[in-house]
């Protein structure tokens, strides 16, 4: 499967360790996102959920509250359905 390139917000440094070490590429939330197949990010950048959402076609995923394997399992399912 190919692995995709996916933004993470600040603070979600276990987040973001767990997906390189899964091959993804990752970039800064603050990085230009409209070339990202995800973004991941928490309640706390409410105000970027709205702008982000609309900087990117990536798939967005709030983290707050989920366990990192969660968020993991999310995006393979989501980037599994658009590769088909």
């Amino acid at each position: 499967m190919k692995k995709h390139m996916i933004a993470v917000g600040a603070g979600l440094s276990n987040i973001r360790n767990m997906l390189e070490e899964e091959g993804y590429q990752v970039v800064d939330i603050d990085d230009n996102i409209r070339n990202v197949d995800a973004v991941v990010l928490t309640g706390m950048d409410d105000d970027l959920m709205g702008i982000e959402a609309m900087a990117t076609d990536g798939f967005v995923v709030d983290a707050t509250g989920r366990h990192p394997e969660e968020i993991l399992q999310d995006l393979e399912d989501h980037f599994r359905i658009m590769d088909e």
